[in-house]
């Protein structure tokens, strides 16, 4: 697979993400929307270890923040989800001190539309 086919997936993967947290949040944390988000976490966190190692040594640790960062926070949507079983519409909240990592996904974010630009062509050919 090529960095391009890689970072395309997951952009579009961290996209659906973000729109699920925003959602989330702005409907006042409900447990099925929160459900939906730990889709689309695990989504990323299994696609960031399946195929990360695929991109130069200088994103891994870009990916590895991701990963850090979609662990632990699975961990403890888990852990919460276990303690008891919640009604789709009840607020489900836990604290998470391990916040996204917003600049490493804008560096990969960066990469990719490096090397998903045109070339450059020379005029008056």
């Amino acid at each position: 697979m090529k960095h391009e086919a890689f970072l395309e997936k997951l952009i579009a993967i961290l996209d659906r993400s973000a729109i699920a947290y925003r959602q989330y949040i702005n409907e006042g944390k409900p447990f099925q929307l929160a459900q939906q988000l730990k889709l689309h976490n695990g989504n990323a966190l299994q696609w960031l270890k399946e195929n990360g190692s695929l991109l130069p040594i200088r994103f891994q640790g870009d990916i590895q923040s991701l990963i850090t960062h979609y662990s632990e926070w699975s961990h403890k949507w888990e852990k919460l989800n276990a303690e008891k079983e919640f009604g789709p519409d009840e607020v489900f909240v836990f604290a998470n001190d391990i916040t996204f990592p917003k600049q490493a996904a804008q560096n990969l974010e960066a990469f990719y539309k490096e090397i998903s630009q045109p070339p450059a062509t020379l005029h008056g050919k």
